[in-house]
This record gives structure tokens, C-alpha cells and sequence, in this order.
């Protein structure tokens, strides 16, 4: 798709039987050459249809060159008021596997060239969250303004 830019980085970690324990946090690390363009931040969660909910709630603390740890709360809306689930599907009636891609941070310029790590940890109200099957993070150029 071209409006989603370039792919700077892109990975994705499994969840270890399909439920996200409360003390597991992914880390993903994103070498960063360019500090003159923006990047577009994307959380990628990857879910079964019997996913209990319709959003799920993230600390992420992101680190840098220099940089003093940052913790955000984000919420990651998965579906819609009627239950829709808002990612790609598979499977019959998603029931297999659904693929969203929630964005976090709009043309994000980073400060310093170096590697950027960022942490997910699961923030809802159970220790295990089921129906999760992976989870991961995209980093993509943003697209150019006004063309």
C-alpha cells in the first residue's frame, strides 16, 4: 500500500500459549539512520476471534540514545461498538486470526541516530489475557505531506 511508507522495521514475537502472562514484555529494537523525516509507529496484535475484548490496554516504555526512559498508556481499540473486530481476519468469521495494526505515534521524528527500544506490557485487569497470539511493532517512513 503506498500510503503506508516505507518498512524501516517490522517483527513480531509469539505469545507463549496464546495468553499474555502480565510479566511478559516484548522488547523490540529499531536502529534509526534518519532524523530529518518522520516515522509512523505501529502496534501489531495479533488475535484470535475469542479475544474477550474489544480494546487492549499497553504500557510501553521506549528508550534511546540519550534518552531517559518514556512510559506511555495506550489503548488499542480491536473492535467496534458492535463487536467488529477493526483488523484482518482469517479463518471463519475471524474465529482463526485477526491482524491489526494500531497506530501509536504520527510522524515521529526521533532525536538522535541510534537504537530505539520499545517495551510492551499488557495493562488490562488479568494476570493472563487470552486469545492473544502474537504481538510485534512496525516502524514505516512517513508518507510525504501534500503529494
Amino acid at each position: 500500500m503506498g500510503c503506508d511508507g516505507d518498512i524501516v522495521h517490522q517483527s513480531d514475537q509469539p505469545v507463549q500459549d496464546g495468553s499474555w502472562d502480565r510479566a511478559w514484555k516484548p522488547e523490540f529494537a529499531v536502529d534509526i539512520n534518519d532524523t530529518i523525516n518522520p516515522y509512523n509507529v505501529f502496534i501489531d496484535i495479533r488475535h484470535t476471534g475469542d479475544y474477550p475484548y474489544s480494546d487492549l490496554y499497553l504500557f510501553i516504555t521506549a528508550t534511546g540514545p540519550d534518552m531517559a526512559p518514556m512510559r506511555d498508556t495506550v489503548d488499542c481499540l480491536l473492535a467496534d461498538a458492535d463487536g467488529r473486530w477493526y483488523g484482518k481476519g482469517q479463518g471463519f468469521i475471524f474465529a482463526d486470526r485477526v491482524e491489526a495494526e494500531v497506530l501509536y505515534q504520527l510522524n515521529r521524528r526521533f532525536p538522535r541516530k541510534g537504537r530505539y527500544t520499545f517495551q510492551l506490557e499488557q495493562a488490562m485487569r488479568t494476570e493472563k489475557l487470552p486469545g492473544v497470539i502474537d504481538v510485534g511493532l512496525s516502524v514505516k517512513r512517513a508518507p510525504a505531506q501534500g503529494g
